[in-house]
């Protein structure tokens, strides 16, 4: 089995910020790794050392294709991670985890607070959602739309976090359509939501800060509870919380912990111990889900995948890629064919 993940290099330059590898799990090697830049337009500047436009986000196969996501663009590629092409448009902006549905791609325009949705064979944008400017949503968590010309390209008018965070910021960072309606996870408001219909179908207080957003039959949601490190699962209907899976419990995790955080006090010495490090340099921050027939696979820092029995919750095995807590996993999907 194969899997394919990017990670996020926080405080690196953005020409080292992150990239592309695709993995042989039975064999826990990298097969390949591709590095990431954002180009066209180019960006070798970020005022934000978090992450921002470093590295690879959402990752999704289709028939022989990888998808897969940086700041602006969805960069495409055969399975040996040979770049093809590029759909990129002027609304994709700090982009975050993404869905193929047939024929088109959903994506979060994270810092804009939008989901976009293309058509895979030349980018045309098809349907979009604004959750800021729908009435249901101004209501219910009290927001305000954010001012922007839709009609230019803002690919690299949002850099500075004073331009568009906000008490209305919902930090929209993972869509996913089920059964024709399309849902979103606001993770600043700790809600997932119905875009089709305007409604909270999930609130829960430990889903501030979380990311990715995965829903399967019968209306089982998957949602990582990143400064927990706890995978959520919802049901969908009720809203209520059916399990959590804390990944901090796992074997091998403290003996991790415990190794990067002698490297960085090694490398960073007393800054180690300051606020910076808090911001750049987090572990167990997990970001990163992928959701197989039988397995959940997961993503933290320092950059490591987990792979979760389905059924009982417990782990089976893991890849341990870096002891470096700066490095974060974001991207990250299992290739079903390998299986």
């Amino acid at each position: 089995m194969n899997i394919y993940f990017g990670t996020v290099a926080r405080a690196a330059p953005v020409a080292e910020g992150g990239s592309l590898f695709k993995l042989d799990w039975d064999r826990k090697e990298i097969v390949r790794e591709v590095p990431n830049v954002p180009v066209k337009p180019s960006l070798y500047h970020d005022p934000n050392a978090r992450g921002n436009v470093r590295g690879v986000r959402g990752i999704r196969i289709l028939n022989d294709e990888i998808f897969a996501a940086d700041y602006h663009t969805v960069n495409v590629f055969n399975r040996n991670l040979d770049l093809k092409r590029r759909i990129t448009h002027g609304l994709m902006v700090g982009l975050h985890e993404t869905q193929i549905v047939d024929s088109s791609i959903w994506v979060t325009s994270t810092t804009l607070d939008a989901a976009l949705k293309y058509r895979l064979e030349d980018g045309v944008l098809e349907e979009s959602f604004w959750p800021r400017e729908m009435p249901a949503f101004q209501q219910a968590l009290d927001l305000e739309p954010l001012a922007i010309d839709k009609s230019i390209d803002n690919r690299t008018n949002f850099l500075e976090r004073e331009s568009f965070r906000g008490p209305s910021h919902l930090h929209l960072n993972a869509v996913w359509e089920f059964r024709g309606e399309v849902y979103a996870l606001f993770h600043s408001k700790c809600c997932v939501a119905n875009l089709t219909r305007g409604t909270i179908v999930i609130q829960d207080k430990n889903l501030k800060h979380a990311h990715n957003l995965i829903i399967e039959e019968p209306g089982v949601v998957y949602i990582n509870d990143t400064h927990r490190t706890v995978v959520r699962e919802y049901d969908l209907d009720s809203g209520r919380q059916l399990r959590a899976i804390d990944i901090k419990k796992m074997r091998g995790i403290k003996t991790l912990l415990l190794k990067s955080a002698a490297r960085a006090i090694r490398e960073m010495g007393v800054s180690f111990f300051g606020s910076k490090r808090k911001a750049t340099a987090k572990p167990l921050y997990l970001r990163g889900l992928s959701i197989t027939k039988d397995y959940i696979f997961a993503g933290f820092s320092p950059a490591t995948i987990v792979r979760i029995d389905k059924s009982s919750g417990e782990l089976v095995d893991a890849f341990f890629h870096s002891t470096d807590m700066r490095v974060c996993i974001h991207g990250l999907t299992a290739d079903d064919q390998a299986e």
